[in-house]
């Protein structure tokens, strides 16, 4: 088949990026013709809170994307829709993650139902973790017009029923690229806690750290924060500070390049993610790939990855003290280890997105 996936690609950095070069990865494996338009730019500077939208990394992720589109200029999405029409895809798949897209996706999806070509939308979030009261509304003029719906985890096909009750959505898994692999499998018998990823508040550094003074009056564990931060990251300096745990909590503020991510998951021992709120997670998918255990708030598709006393733990969002307690019996139980085989031995890529597209197609 002919496809083409439309959705940010390199040289644009970020997990959505990654994304779209294991996908057409896996459709040309499988025999596919693909074709990759991208944006050229994703958010006005103003709207960007990170440093630089674009990839750095020498291990690059390169989808040979055409970078076409602009979202918020029409003009770019007439020229996407030509070049696409020309390449006669038997399916273009959208890549969904941030209302802000909607005008775009909306207005290209619909221009291609009319001219007969199926649409097919992977939904990374349905709704952002920051919202706004416009978001059901251009969530439903981005989505409704779709042919089929992908999502990674039960609690997105829910929100997606309630807003698209008539489309039929798939749920599959969100893969991990081979590049994020490392080729050593510790026993994970060490203390040392990693915190990975762009720092955001729905993502509960702040629990974390109010949880450390509590862990480290009953065992002796180092905590490392890796990742951009979106939020003021002299407000977790202070934190850190006023907690009194500046000897085990190391920062670094820095967004990852792609061939450091395989070396830093495989000095962890574990991964805690105390998300106040969550959809599904690559950083938890990255880690339970190389074996690497997660604690882990009981929210959204986080609850679904990890499974209890399996691959992980899990605790309330938002509860410092149960956090504390989870983290402790991880490591006075000797878990790490116990996790790590299990998780070795139960690994496989289980992903079904590529089938899913070529049977919606």
């Amino acid at each position: 088949m002919r496809i083409s996936i439309v959705g940010p690609a390199w040289p644009l950095r970020g997990g959505i990026a990654h994304h779209v070069y294991w996908l057409r990865q896996q459709l040309l494996a499988r025999g596919h013709i693909v074709q990759v338009v991208s944006f050229r730019k994703l958010y006005p500077g103003i709207f960007f809170p990170g440093t630089t939208e674009y990839d750095v990394s020498r291990l690059r992720l390169d989808a040979d994307a055409l970078p076409i589109l602009a979202p918020l200029n029409p003009l770019t999405w007439i020229r996407a829709f030509k070049r696409i029409k020309s390449f006669s895809p038997d399916a273009i798949v959208f890549q969904w993650w941030q209302p802000f897209f909607a005008p775009v996706v909306g207005t290209l999806v619909r221009a291609f139902r009319k001219s007969c070509l199926k649409c097919i939308i992977e939904c990374h979030n349905v709704f952002p973790h920051e919202g706004t009261p416009l978001d059901r509304l251009l969530l439903a003029f981005a989505l409704s017009p779709a042919d089929h719906l992908i999502t990674h985890s039960a609690k997105d096909r829910e929100e997606l029923s309630a807003i698209v009750p008539d489309r039929s959505v798939s749920v599959s898994p969100l893969p991990v690229l081979k590049e994020f692999y490392s080729s050593n499998n510790p026993d994970r018998s060490g203390r040392n806690i990693l915190f990975f990823g762009k720092v955001r508040k729905y993502k509960g550094l702040d629990v974390l750290l109010a949880a450390m003074p509590e862990v480290l009056s009953r065992i002796d564990c180092n905590l490392t924060v890796v990742g951009e931060f979106y939020d003021s990251i002299e407000n977790y300096r202070r934190l850190v500070s006023e907690h009194g745990i500046e000897r085990s909590v190391h920062i670094e503020n820095r967004y990852v390049p792609n061939e450091e991510v395989p070396g830093i998951f495989e000095r962890a021992d574990v991964l805690v993610l105390p998300y106040r709120s969550a959809t599904q997670s690559a950083v938890a998918r990255i880690a339970l790939s190389n074996g690497l255990p997660v604690i882990a708030s009981r929210t959204g598709g986080l609850s679904e990855a990890v499974i209890e006393n399996v691959n992980g733990l899990l605790c309330p969002p938002a509860d410092s003290q149960a956090l504390a307690d989870q983290i402790v019996v991880y490591f006075t139980a000797g878990l790490g280890p116990i996790f790590a085989k299990n998780i070795l031995a139960s690994n496989s890529s289980g992903c079904t997105i590529v089938e899913i597209i070529e049977q919606a197609a």
